[in-house]
């Protein structure tokens, strides 16, 4: 079982949710993209409003992005636990982080489950700059809330618990307390959500998975590619760099490298390389919302068919 060490109080949140949300509806008018599916939309937007601050651990922002995202877990039928950690920040102090953790009674009790992670949290504010962090991770947690909204009522053959992380830019702490708490013989997979807008101009989805779960799930991420769309999927840091450009040893890129070292499976969804990441042009204006909406319902259709 996962621990929590408290439930979460929502009542102080409401009146500030609400003139959020009344924010986000105005900024999603503004933008066009009303034609995509709403709520996706509008927690991109909401989750990189000033009011959030950049979603930086340990501050004002943070705790209100956990906030909204448990209210919204919550409002699609979820029961909602948060787990507090502590760690080092600098030599002389602790920092504190928060996980939003929601699972609903499944008549599968005795099914493994899967986990799905998406960090919130993001770089903050420095001066008068503010890191948004709308692919970086907003659009994670929106498909975190996407898949829980779609499997809220569908059985699954699966326990289904989603996990928003906290202090993942800090080297992963948020995922490394939560796998701390967790039966590994109980998990059948960890399927994390990182930076998943899709470029328009190169239309791909990069699933990058251990070695035994690229042998079982490689053909069936591959048969998600159509025209609109294509999905790779590799376990090789040398093959993802070669098409980047880049020197990143992706099995510790993300929040999936806390599970991996505990020998738990794990797919990491994501588009590998954006020129926005870590900069404060990382906004909601960058993003195709039909295609990012048509990504996560592949990504949805992939869950599905999970053989047991």
């Amino acid at each position: 079982m996962i621990n929590s060490v408290t439930k979460v109080n929502y009542k102080r949140f409401a009146r500030i949710l609400q003139n959020l949300l009344i924010t986000a509806s105005a900024a999603l008018i503004s933008t066009g993209h009303a034609f995509a599916h709403t709520n996706l939309v509008q927690d991109v937007i909401t989750l990189t409003s000033p009011q959030f601050a950049g979603r930086k651990t340990n501050t004002e922002g943070a705790k209100l992005a956990a906030d909204f995202i448990a209210e919204r877990f919550v409002a699609l039928g979820y029961s909602v636990n948060e787990q507090i950690f502590t760690y080092q920040s600098g030599f002389f102090s602790e920092a504190v982080g928060r996980n939003i953790v929601a699972i609903k009674n499944s008549p599968c009790e005795k099914c493994k489950k899967i986990i799905f992670t998406a960090h919130y949290d993001h770089l903050g504010q420095q001066g008068s700059r503010l890191y948004p962090g709308a692919n970086d991770n907003a659009s994670g947690v929106a498909a975190l809330l996407y898949l829980a909204d779609h499997f809220a009522q569908s059985p699954q053959r699966y326990q289904l618990v989603f996990v928003a992380t906290d202090a993942e830019e800090n080297d992963l702490h948020g995922s490394e307390y939560l796998v701390s708490t967790l039966n590994k013989d109980e998990i059948k997979l960890n399927i994390n959500l990182d930076m998943l807008i899709v470029n328009p101009r190169k239309p791909r989805i990069y699933a990058f998975l251990d070695k035994q779960s690229l042998a079982h799930y490689k053909d069936d991420i591959k048969a998600l590619s159509d025209e609109q769309l294509t999905f790779m999927a590799t376990s090789s840091s040398a093959r993802l760099n070669r098409l980047f450009d880049l020197k990143v040893d992706w099995r510790r890129a993300s929040d999936h490298y806390s599970f991996a070292k505990a020998g738990i499976p794990y797919i990491y969804f994501g588009i590998g390389h954006d020129k926005h990441h870590h900069q404060s042009t990382d906004t909601a204006a960058h993003i195709d919302f039909t295609l990012f909406e048509y990504a996560m319902a592949k990504i949805a259709l992939f869950i599905e068919k999970l053989p047991s």
